[in-house]
């Protein structure tokens, strides 16, 4: 670790609520580039005066970058849940969250679930902008202010818990969007969804999971929901020592290479799911999935690293994100799903990132091209944005500033477009050494190229998961 990276804060709270035209600005934004880019990610790291002790526990935070007449208007506010709103007056975490305990004991912890803090991703839906959590329903939001309206339960039915995955998928013709919810109790699950255009929400059935165990993300074809279910579990014993607050949840999960790593393929519309089983493998993101004739074909981010590695990452990033014993993220690979349930493994790129991204067009389809946040030359943070090509191999990076990293990466076709690539990608980085964050829009065609646009905020942007572009313009 290097004298500079010692220096770097990477995690940094923003508890300033700001609105304004960013009016610092480096080239010029594309004519027909109009719409809004929302983020979501953990805003701050305390509670009532008490440090987290997870990055997932943060309080969500939305960002908000309006896109109109060839200027961009920034606007970020707290997601006003239960959790926040107590937080401001409590002594200490008002509720126990993942990765964190409020005070009190056992008696303050035992049997209390996690709180939503709403800070994972963020969607548009139905004309319903909704901040999203792993471990329960999504809260609605204003698209224009930003304010908080309240827990949406699709009208009821999303029922009990309502967990509701960071990560849903849309089906281009039918505008319909497709989730699923982890459930752990009474029985190990995964609830399959479709929510209709008009926002309507139906189940599609339920995966049965062997134990209690973490899934994060899932692919979709014309066929199926795609999951691949990395062995990570909950063992009883420790899931008890959890619910009766003797640990925190995220100390519960053990990752298990003996049981390999579980492929379920979900009927879109109902029906009996087909399993079938692989190497054991450590991931958290799809990117896509599609059919290839008789095959299914699922592409992912696998880490060459343990869980404890991983979350370690997750736990100590208020100290910086330099950490030499492990390179940022993992390297694309596809896993074709035969006929006679034989899972062949093809590995896509050298390049270490997370966080993939593709033309959303090309959901359940084959595409080409796959964008994500890599970290070049062993860095432990992503200090480039990389393309992909699928086809041809051939691996592309826009190379960020000395001292940069970048968030997630958004692509946003550009209007009309009949090429794959034809587009932009919108990406907030940080200034590491003046903790300063600018907005990014690079031309997805020609990656290499010096961005089109760069616009600096009055401020630093914390870490950020995940973000969705509209064209609607807010």
């Amino acid at each position: 670790m290097t004298t500079a990276d010692n220096e770097h804060r990477d995690y940094i709270p923003l508890y300033d609520e700001y609105d304004y035209d960013i009016d610092e600005v480096a080239g010029a934004l594309p004519e027909d580039l109009r719409g809004t880019l929302y983020r979501n990610g953990p805003g701050k790291l305390d509670a009532g005066g008490q440090q987290l002790g997870h990055l997932f526990d943060g309080d969500g935070m939305l960002s908000m970058f309006s896109i109109t007449d060839g200027k961009v208007r920034y606007r970020n506010r707290f997601v006003r849940t239960k959790h926040y709103r107590k937080s401001l007056t409590s002594t200490g975490a008002p509720y126990r969250a993942l990765g964190t305990m409020r005070p009190g004991g056992i008696l303050a912890n035992a049997l209390q679930f996690p709180a939503n803090v709403a800070n994972t991703g963020v969607v548009m839906h139905a004309g319903k902008l909704l901040a999203l959590w792993e471990g329960g329903p999504p809260t609605e939001i204003d698209p224009d202010t930003l304010d908080t309206i309240g827990v949406h339960r699709f009208g009821g039915a999303l029922k009990w818990l309502g967990a509701f995955s960071a990560h849903p998928k849309w089906d281009k013709a039918t505008g319909d969007m497709y989730n699923f919810g982890l459930a752990m109790v009474p029985k190990p699950s995964l609830a399959c969804y479709r929510v209709d255009r008009t926002g309507k929400l139906g189940k599609i059935g339920q995966v049965s999971l062997p134990r209690p165990m973490f899934n994060h993300d899932f692919g979709l074809t014309p066929r199926h929901l795609v999951f691949v279910v990395a062995p990570l579990v909950f063992p009883i014993g420790k899931m008890l020592g959890a619910g009766l607050g003797l640990r925190n949840y995220i100390e519960a999960i053990e990752y298990d290479a003996a049981r390999g790593t579980m492929i379920a393929l979900m009927p879109r519309y109902g029906g009996k799911p087909r399993i079938v089983h692989t190497d054991p493998l450590m991931h958290l993101h799809v990117s896509n999935a599609y059919e290839d004739r008789t095959d299914t074909v699922v592409e992912l981010v696998n880490y060459h690293a343990t869980w404890e590695q991983l979350n370690g990452q997750l736990q100590g990033v208020q100290g910086g994100l330099a950490d030499t014993a492990m390179p940022y993220g993992g390297t694309l690979l596809r896993l074709r799903i035969t006929r006679s349930g034989r899972v062949i493994q093809e590995h896509l790129s050298d390049m270490q990132g997370d966080f993939p991204t593709f033309n959303l067009g090309y959901t359940s389809r084959q595409n080409r091209y796959t964008y994500l946040a890599v970290g070049l030359d062993g860095s432990a943070h992503p200090n480039a944005i990389a393309k992909v090509d699928n086809v041809s191999g051939v691996q592309q990076a826009h190379r960020l500033p000395a001292d940069h990293f970048a968030h997630e990466a958004i692509y946003t076709p550009r209007p009309g477009a009949t090429d794959e690539d034809d587009g932009w990608l919108l990406v907030a980085t940080q200034d590491r050494p003046r903790a300063l964050a600018h907005l990014r829009v690079l031309d997805a065609k020609n990656i290499e190229n010096d961005p089109c646009y760069v616009g600096a905020l009055r401020h630093h942007l914390p870490l950020s998961f995940h973000g969705n572009f509209t064209p609607r313009a807010a």
